[in-house]
C-alpha cells in the first residue's frame, strides 16, 4: 500500500472501531468508569496501527477527527433505538 492508501484506512478504521464504542457510551453516566473506558479503549489499537505503518505524528488529528466521529455517530445509533 502507498502512504495515501495507509492514512486512508487507519481513519476509516479508526472510525468504525470507534462506532461499538460510542454505541456503549450511551450506557454509562457520563465520567463514570464505563465511560471513560469507552473512550479510551480504542485509543491504542490506533495508536499501534500509526506506529506499526510508520506513519508521522502530524496524522494524529486526522485520526482523532474520525475517533470523535466515530464516537458522535455510534452514540446517536443508540439514541434512535
Amino acid at each position: 500500500m502507498d502512504h495515501l492508501q495507509v492514512v486512508i484506512f487507519i481513519s476509516v478504521m479508526t472510525f468504525f472501531l470507534n462506532l461499538p464504542f460510542g454505541y456503549w457510551r450511551r450506557r454509562f453516566k457520563k465520567f463514570s468508569i464505563g465511560w471513560f473506558f469507552c473512550i479510551h479503549a480504542p485509543i491504542p489499537i490506533v495508536a499501534t496501527s500509526r506506529i506499526y505503518s510508520h506513519l508521522s505524528i502530524k496524522f494524529i488529528p486526522l485520526f482523532l477527527v474520525f475517533a470523535v466521529l466515530g464516537q458522535i455517530i455510534g452514540y446517536r445509533l443508540k439514541k434512535s433505538n
